[in-house]
């Protein structure tokens, strides 16, 4: 009975074990030291080691293999000097943290340098694996900084393993440099800026966690340093952190208000464009103007009428999308009679529903009906004179003359166009020559300045 009173409590139990389990024993603090500053240190095999591993990081990223990228990171020398300088500051070393930064200025300009002569030399596109390291979040920050931790932890424990192989894959800062000298050597100071922040935030961000692994695990320090010192040296610090991280939350809002602009434009698309029967989808994109934004919709198939078209651009402000709505698509033009047709009686109509509202007695719309098919008829008459006296002239097999409607989506125009279909013995320069003579007639004889001319096979 009395062993099992003394028997721990499950509480006090459980307490041990995740003591003895998370608890970070066994540092070896001057082996680790000597290990760090070891590695800080760039020259002779470091320095050609690291000109191959950039060398290598800019083959991958040209052939666009992810594969390749890490092979390069894993043989990669850079992490030590980062390391270095949150060790050098954890323990007050100056001399580590003046030679830590040293050497990572030699190492960095030696990357740049390497990177920007391999795609002066080598032609390279503009690959999804060097896009994506131009515009960094704060997301890419997390990444390096528990990189770092990790880094930091492997290194305390002077024991060979493949973590800090890891890390390097993690925290990606071969990449970066590569990405910033592709950027140089185009001449693309968006790439350059963009890649130079992000392998300046993940420098930053791995020597803040390798401070505070040495903080915590109370590393012993190199040099006294006093209170008041010690709140400088916090302070400026917190606002390095500061000023790297900012930049990051904002691209990193602006790539989630990109993708929700994103998703919500591809649902009204497919719920009010694609929708409609006989519509077929080409491409859309997003244009940034001074007016605001325009959603560019190119679509196939059957012809959107421009009261269909008003009332999509209503429907934009129910997806959350704001600007303006162009829609890019063939113009219904033909020798199809059912067309013209319902291009005419369109026409009558409006002038019909225009002038309704004068009109006092049914003999006032018989006599507006009477005029407007007698202008209709006179109009069709010019039209087959004009093409009887361009036949004559030209070498056209058919060929039709017509008001038709044009819209690119925003406003729509009404303009006199003829549809020609010239001999098949015409050569392409006569042809040509033909075409602006036409253009000539045809604008004395309708009278305009705005013609029209579309040539079918």
């Amino acid at each position: 009975m009395e062993e099992e009173n003394t028997r721990p409590s499950i509480g006090a139990q459980i307490r041990s074990f995740l003591i003895e389990t998370f608890t970070l024993d066994h540092v070896n603090f001057s082996q680790s030291i000597t290990d760090i500053k070891s590695g800080v240190s760039f020259k002779g095999f470091n320095i050609w080691i690291l000109i191959c591993s950039i060398l290598v990081c800019s083959l991958g990223l040209n052939m666009n293999s992810t594969a390749v990228v890490i092979g390069a990171m894993l043989i990669s020398p850079l992490m030590g000097p980062i390391v270095g300088l949150g060790l050098g500051i954890g323990i007050y070393d100056k001399k580590l943290i003046f030679r830590a930064l040293k050497n990572l200025g030699v190492a960095t300009i030696i990357s740049l340098a390497t990177a920007y002569i391999f795609f002066r030399i080598t032609p390279t596109e503009d690959v999804p694996e060097l896009l994506i390291r131009t515009q960094p979040t704060i997301l890419d920050l997390f990444v390096a900084f528990f990189g770092g931790i990790a880094g930091i932890l492997a290194a305390s424990r002077s024991i060979s393993t493949n973590v800090v192989p890891g890390v390097a894959i993690a925290t990606a800062l071969m990449p970066p440099l590569c990405t910033a000298g592709y950027g140089l050597a185009i001449g693309n100071m968006d790439f350059f800026f963009g890649a130079s922040y992000l392998f300046l935030m993940n420098c930053i961000m791995i020597s803040l966690a390798a401070l505070l692994v040495v903080l915590y695990l109370r590393y012993p320090k190199f040099s006294f340093v006093n209170e008041t010192q010690k709140q400088k040296v916090r302070a400026g610090i917190l606002l390095v952190v500061l000023l790297i991280s900012v930049p990051s939350m904002f691209f990193y809002y602006s790539l989630l208000q990109e993708n929700q602009r994103k998703e919500h434009t591809t649902s009204f698309i497919e719920k009010e464009i694609t929708s409609l029967p006989g519509v077929y989808l080409n491409s859309y994109h997003h244009r940034e103007t001074e007016t605001g934004n325009i959603l560019n919709v190119n679509v196939s198939g059957t012809y959107i009428e421009v009261d269909s078209l008003a009332k999509l651009e209503g429907r934009l402000s129910d997806y959350k999308l704001d600007g303006k709505l162009n829609i890019i698509q063939p113009q219904p033009i033909g020798f199809k009679e059912q067309r013209l047709a319902s291009l005419k009686t369109d026409i009558i109509t409006e002038l019909y529903q225009n002038s309704k509202e004068g009109l006092k007695t049914k003999d006032d719309e018989i006599e507006l009906l009477k005029n407007e098919v007698k202008k209709l008829a006179q109009s069709q008459d010019a039209s087959n004179q004009i093409t009887k006296l361009a036949k004559s002239q030209y070498d056209i097999d058919q060929m039709a003359v017509d008001i038709l409607i044009y819209s690119d989506g925003i406003k729509q125009d009404t303009i006199p166009t003829a549809l020609v279909k010239w001999s098949s013995k015409v050569n392409k320069k006569s042809k040509q020559l033909q075409a602006d003579k036409l253009m000539e007639l045809l604008k004395i004889q309708l009278n305009t300045t705005k013609v029209k001319i579309v040539e079918l096979n």
